[in-house]
């Protein structure tokens, strides 16, 4: 018997690995796949473009792969996708040829990557300008190089941000400025100080952002991370004017915040100045700060006794949420949504976080959303004692995720026992057994969490409020335990048995 497994497995394996290597490159597919539909529309053009591509075959291959991708269904994409199929339909009675056929998808993915990095820099204007500067330099074309200066200077102005990205684009303008007075003898000394003003700007606020990620990683990793750091930079940085600096002045407070023994002063400088001043700063760097602030509330703050910064911690959520800081592409990372639940039932905010469920869930993976609704709506009225409306909502929902499944049954099993409904509660102890002992997809670890989560809630469902003596019992046993599953709960069931 050993020996017919051994041999299905090994078999399983050839095949799946066989099956692999008669597909399409993956590396390619799953590049393809990260792009929106309408990047695959532009993405068409610019393979069309005998600018950029002359292989027609290429554009052939492409438009195979994208009338699949366009459906988002993974199997039907992997069920077109063998090679000896695709080069059928490209060159229909050709022999195929393997070398070729990698060769095309090899070149396809260069002409994707160049896509991608094509479409970022026509997304920032002032790339344009600054390569535009550096090829005109020596071109003798002093009017036009004038002109775009002028340009460059003004494009500058308008740009809201104000973090290290503006200070370089500055940099680059100022030095070119620098080298065009030099040349044509004009004022170039105050050129030349305002090109060391903004490298130094650059400078300074990309060096603190490193020392802050430093010293926030160095929170969690046992790990000394060696950056070189100037005695008394930050000294120098607030006695000569930089903290006028917006790029500066964050990364200045969080360093102070993560260094100080009393860091809270900084802490609310920091927050307040975001909430205030967030149009300096692009989403992705607004998301860098927001995690400082919100490692800082639970790393030096809660985690230390600190509870009150629990309603701080839900401030940042709060802030975050309006500001769309943790949205990306009008989507809501299911870490973050599970968090600010979390954090505003624990503050019994029901209301606010009932109208975050309903509000913000569409924004999840559509995979989650369905299953995040009614399981944290049903966490709410847990929360609120509203065990009927808990019962209403789980008890005949289908669930798609193991975390769900496990996570729902839980709520009901603790609503039944609130309800003392002990003839439910019994049956649902045995079909939550089975099912955590047949589910293969629960690690050996979690299904003995939670089977000695169901062998606890049995026991106190039979004790009598009163009878230390099987009371004490039980409280040592749970001491003792150390995989359980909600233990939080049942010692506070064991207290209002006491």
């Amino acid at each position: 018997m050993l020996i017919s497994v051994t041999l299905r497995s090994f078999v399983y394996k050839v095949l799946t690995l066989i099956h692999k290597l008669m597909l399409i490159s993956n590396k390619l597919i799953t590049l393809l796949k990260t792009l929106s539909k309408p990047d695959l529309n532009q993405l068409e053009k610019y393979l069309t473009s005998p600018f950029f591509n002359e292989n027609e075959d290429l554009i052939r291959l492409f438009e195979y792969i994208n009338k699949f991708l366009r459906t988002r269904d993974q199997t039907h994409i992997e069920q077109n996708m063998e090679k000896v199929y695709i080069w059928q339909q490209l060159f229909a009675k050709k022999k195929y040829d393997d070398v070729k056929m990698r060769r095309l998808t090899s070149d396809l993915n260069k002409l994707v990557l160049s896509f991608i990095a094509y479409k970022g820099f026509k997304n920032t204007p002032q790339s344009e300008f600054l390569y535009l500067l550096n090829s005109l330099s020596n071109s003798g074309l002093n009017k036009q190089y004038e002109g775009l200066l002028k340009q460059a200077e003004t494009a500058q102005k308008k740009s809201p941000l104000r973090d290290s990205n503006y200070h370089y684009n500055q940099f680059v303008i100022q030095q070119n400025r620098y080298r065009y007075t030099e040349k044509n003898r004009g004022n170039f000394l105050s050129a030349l100080e305002k090109t060391d003003h903004e490298l130094d700007c650059f400078y300074f606020s990309k060096k603190l952002k490193n020392i802050c990620d430093a010293m926030s990683y160095e929170q969690f990793l046992s790990h000394q991370i060696d950056l070189k750091k100037a005695p008394g930079l930050l000294e120098y940085i607030e006695e000569n004017g930089y903290l006028q600096i917006p790029g500066i002045k964050v990364y200045f407070l969080v360093a102070k915040m993560l260094s100080s023994e009393d860091g809270e002063p900084y802490f609310y400088q920091l927050k307040d100045f975001i909430h205030q001043y967030d149009h300096y700063f692009s989403k992705s760097e607004l998301n860098t700060l927001f995690v400082h602030l919100k490692n800082y509330c639970i790393v030096k703050k809660i985690n230390t006794g600190k509870q009150e910064f629990h309603f701080e911690l839900f401030s940042l959520y709060q802030i975050s949420l309006e500001k769309e800081i943790i949205i990306d592409k009008n989507n809501l990372d299911l870490h973050h949504y599970k968090n600010i639940i979390t954090i505003g039932l624990l503050l019994k905010e029901y209301d606010w976080v009932t109208n975050f469920i309903k509000e913000y869930t569409h924004l999840l993976q559509k995979e989650h959303r369905e299953n995040a609704l009614t399981y944290n709506l049903a966490k709410v009225y847990f929360s609120q004692k509203r065990y009927h409306k808990v019962i209403e909502h789980l008890r005949a929902v289908p669930y798609k995720n193991k975390v769900y499944a496990l996570g729902g049954k839980l709520i009901l099993l603790k609503t039944y026992y609130e309800l003392k409904e002990y003839i439910a509660l019994d049956s649902l102890i045995d079909s939550f057994r089975i099912y955590i002992r047949r589910n293969k997809l629960i690690s050996r670890e979690v299904k003995q969490q939670y089977l000695n989560m169901l062998r606890f809630v049995k026991k106190l469902s039979g004790i009598l409020p009163g009878d230390q003596q099987s009371i004490e019992k039980i409280q040592l046993q749970i001491d003792k335990c150390k995989a359980l599953a909600g233990k939080k709960w049942i010692l506070e069931k064991i207290e209002e048995l006491k």
